[in-house]
C-alpha cells in the first residue's frame, strides 16, 4: 500500500484504509478496497483530508509495518477530545470529563508499548474537520512516543517526589490532549483568522496557556497542568506567559532551561512540529522534511537539546508509505526509517526514470544509507533538497525563501 496525497489521488485507485469522517470518526466516508470515484476527490479535498492509504501490488507488505490499530486508538482519543471540548463550548456542560480523557490514553500508550513497529511515528491523525481537537489528539500521540524514549532522562529530570511519578507517560499524554483547551476561551475571530494576527490579537492569543491553567488546575496532577500553563516556553527563554509578581506587580521573565518542567520542555517540540505539518486556516501543512528543517533553522535555542535530539530520532523526514523521486530520477517509495540517517531511509525503486515500471520492484530496494551518490529530490512535485543540510552544496539548488 502507497501513501497518496489528495492532489495525486485518481479514480480507479483502490483504497487501503478506510476514510473516517470528519465529523464521527466511528463512521467512514469509504470502507478499504473501495475504488475510488471522480465525485469523491473534491469533497475529500473540501474536507481538508492530506492523503489516503491505497492499493499498490508491489507494497502491499507495508501493511504489516502500519498496524491499522494505531488509527482506531488514535480515533478513541480524538472521540473523547470532540466529545468533551464540545460539551464545554456549547455550555451543555460545565466541566471536562478527565476520566474518558485517561481511558483512552490508556489504551493509546498501552497499544504504544506493544506495537512491534518500536518508538518511531507512522502516521498522523487523518484530518478532521477541527484542527484543535485533532492537533491535541496528534501531540498526546507524539508525546507518548518521545516519552518511551526519554524514560530514563525523565526520571533523572523529575520534579515530583518518585522516579514512577516522573516517567508516567499517561500523565503527559494527559498533559498535551489539554494543552489548548484555553483556547476555547479566545474569540473565534481571531482564533480562526485565515491571516496574520495583529499584535494586540496576538495579546489575546498568548493568554490561552493562563486560560487553560485555570480551567485544569485542581483536577489534574500538578505535572499536567504545569504541561497546560507552559507549553509555549522556550529553553533559551522568551516564550509566554510571563508572570507578574503578586506583591510588586512587577514582571516576571517567561522561564528558561531547567527551570521548564521537563514534560513542558516535550511538549513544546511535538506542539511546534504538529502545528507545521497541519493544515490550517492560515498556514498550508508543510512536508515533514521542511518542518524538521525549519524547526532546526529557525527555532534555534527553543528546545532542550536531549529532547531535540531524541524527537529527531523518532520522526521520519520521509514517511514510510510516501512516494519520493531519487536524484537519480528513480521513482520509488520509502519502505523504512534509519534514525542514525533520518534523511536517508531505505526506499523501493517503482519506476526507471524513463517512467518505465521495474519488472520486479522487489530487487530494486536501495538503502540511502549506504548509497551516498543517491538522495530523495522530490516529494510529490516540491523539491524537497533545500531541505536537506547534509547534501553538498553541488547536489542542491540555492534554499528557498521560507
Amino acid at each position: 500500500m502507497l501513501r497518496v496525497f489528495i492532489d495525486k489521488l485518481e479514480p480507479g485507485m483502490v483504497l487501503a484504509r478506510p476514510i473516517p469522517a470528519p465529523n464521527d470518526s466511528r463512521r467512514f466516508l469509504m470502507q478499504r478496497d473501495r475504488e475510488v470515484d471522480a465525485t469523491l476527490i473534491p469533497r475529500l479535498k473540501q474536507l481538508g483530508i492530506l492523503e489516503v492509504w491505497v492499493r499498490h501490488r508491489d507494497l502491499e507488505f507495508l501493511e504489516d509495518v502500519i498496524d491499522e490499530g494505531l488509527g482506531e486508538h488514535q480515533r478513541e482519543v480524538y472521540r473523547q477530545v470532540r466529545r468533551n471540548f464540545e460539551s464545554v463550548m456549547s455550555g451543555t456542560s460545565p466541566d471536562l470529563e478527565m476520566g474518558r480523557f485517561q481511558a483512552s490514553i490508556s489504551g493509546l500508550f498501552g497499544f504504544l508499548k506493544e506495537s512491534s513497529c518500536g518508538n518511531m511515528m507512522l502516521q498522523k491523525l487523518e484530518s478532521f474537520d477541527n484542527y484543535l481537537m485533532s492537533h491535541s489528539t496528534n501531540v498526546c500521540y507524539l508525546a507518548l512516543l518521545l516519552g518511551l524514549k526519554l524514560e530514563r532522562y525523565l526520571i533523572d529530570e523529575r520534579w515530583c517526589k518518585s522516579a514512577r511519578d516522573a516517567k508516567d507517560l499517561q500523565q503527559l499524554g494527559l498533559g498535551l490532549l489539554l494543552h489548548d483547551v484555553g483556547k476555547m476561551r479566545i474569540p473565534q475571530e481571531i482564533l480562526n483568522k485565515p491571516g496574520k494576527l495583529t499584535p494586540e490579537e496576538f495579546e489575546i492569543m498568548k493568554q490561552h496557556p493562563v486560560y487553560g491553567h485555570e480551567m485544569v488546575k485542581g483536577r489534574v496532577p500538578a505535572n499536567v497542568a504545569s504541561v497546560v500553563l507552559n507549553h509555549h516556553q522556550r529553553y533559551c527563554g522568551g516564550g509566554y506567559p510571563t508572570r507578574v509578581d503578586s506583591r510588586t506587580g512587577e514582571t516576571i521573565p517567561a522561564l528558561s532551561g531547567k527551570q521548564i518542567p521537563v514534560f513542558s520542555r516535550i511538549a513544546t517540540v511535538v506542539d511546534i512540529y504538529d502545528a507545521a505539518t497541519s493544515q490550517r486556516v492560515y498556514s498550508p501543512a508543510k512536508p515533514p522534511i521542511q518542518a524538521l528543517y525549519e524547526m532546526r533553522t529557525f527555532c534555534k535555542g527553543f528546545f532542550d537539546p536531549k529532547i531535540e535530539q531524541a524527537f529527531y530520532e523518532i520522526i521520519p523526514p520521509f514517511p514510510v508509505g510516501q512516494m519520493v523521486k531519487l536524484s537519480n530520477g528513480i521513482q520509488a517509495a520509502v519502505v523504512d526509517f534509519n534514525p542514525n540517517f533520518p534523511e536517508r531511509p531505505k526506499v523501493q525503486g517503482l519506476r526507471a526514470p524513463n517512467g518505465e515500471r521495474f519488472a520486479d520492484p522487489s530487487l530494486e530496494e536501495i538503502d540511502l544509507a549506504l548509497h551516498t551518490d543517491l538522495h530523495i529530490a522530490y516529494v510529490g512535485d516540491t523539491d524537497v533538497r533545500p531541505f536537506q543540510p547534509s547534501l553538498k552544496s553541488s547536489d542542491a539548488p540555492e534554499p528557498v525563501a521560507v
